[in-house]
């Protein structure tokens, strides 16, 4: 039986591959915790006195992200925003956890419904041109709205659950790519370069899937056990499944690595990168790099052919 490296006295039950870390239970809770706590005082992402809004979704990473932001820091004002986006039985499984979950923690909670706010769901944009890209248009929709929501509702922060696995992937596709517009944007936390555009952190970008995953698991909190049936194929999830399976087995501190290698080395060139123009849609008012946001620009198509 071996033993916990930091109390040396329970049996570990948790290897954390790219540390060489054997952790029973409650070390590993507290390790998890202390390193959230150092990543958000080291990008001072929150301030006394700001309203923080966390985007739930329903799954782990947002779950674990919303309790833990509430033990770390219990007198913060915190607001959580939940989108439903009308993905059959996947969209009510997620709020129904939600709303319970939220609830004990005394959190504040506000719900957008697609359907039922703009009549349309992400299932009307699989008849449209875009029906083989449904994340991207999801994810779209998904940025303007939280964004919109936080900025009406005077929210000084998003927090979002995006976690290390998210970030190497994006960082990985962008170099494939040479997309360095993406690769410029990378950061735990974004800020607002527009009166209505609210500023973003991420406290878990530190954090593996696997280790929110556990955390969320051993805390016993509730988080979807539905996967979302419009990802079968999606780009993202291949290529996390490439970079575990394949890159991370022969190095185990390929992502660590990576993500501090960018932020050290790549990210300060980037300060000097030219910003792009923004300008206010002249549909809905909100900031955008062209006369018209990609948001309108996505639900007038669908709008007319649900009309037509």
């Amino acid at each position: 039986m071996r033993l916990c490296h930091a109390c040396l006295s329970k049996p570990a039950e948790i290897f954390l591959d790219y540390s060489q870390r054997r952790l029973c239970i409650d070390c590993f809770l507290k390790y998890y915790e202390k390193k959230v706590k150092q990543t958000i005082d080291k990008y001072r992402m929150i301030k006394v006195g700001e309203k923080i809004g966390v985007a739930v979704s329903g799954g782990k990473d947002s779950t674990a992200l919303i309790y833990v932001l509430k033990k770390l820091y219990p007198s913060l004002n915190l607001v959580g925003i939940h989108l439903n986006l009308g993905i059959k039985e996947y969209s009510n499984h997620c709020n129904e956890i939600l709303r319970e979950f939220i609830k004990k923690l005394n959190i504040p909670l506000i719900e957008f419904n697609l359907l039922k706010q703009l009549g349309f769901s992400i299932h009307d944009f699989e008849g449209t041109e875009h029906g083989k890209k449904i994340c991207s248009i999801c994810g779209t929709i998904k940025r303007y709205l939280l964004n919109k929501i936080a900025y009406e509702e005077r929210i000084n922060k998003l927090a979002t659950g995006h976690n290390l696995d998210d970030i190497v992937e994006v960082i990985f596709n962008c170099y494939l790519q040479g997309d360095v517009t993406q690769l410029s944007r990378i950061s735990p936390i974004t800020p607002a370069n527009h009166p209505k555009l609210v500023a973003r952190i991420k406290p878990l970008c530190m954090m593996t899937e696997m280790e929110n995953l556990l955390y969320a698991s051993y805390l016993e909190l509730p988080f979807r056990s539905l996967s979302c049936p419009l990802s079968k194929g999606n780009r993202s999830l291949k290529q996390k499944r490439l970079i575990n399976e394949k890159i991370v087995q022969e190095i185990p501190t390929f992502k660590h690595m990576l993500f501090k290698s960018y932020l050290k080395r790549i990210a300060p060139y980037f300060k000097t990168y030219p910003n792009v123009e923004i300008f206010e849609c002249k549909y809905c008012g909100m900031p955008t790099s062209k006369d018209v946001c990609a948001f309108c620009r996505l639900t007038q198509r669908v709008k007319k052919l649900i009309v037509e």
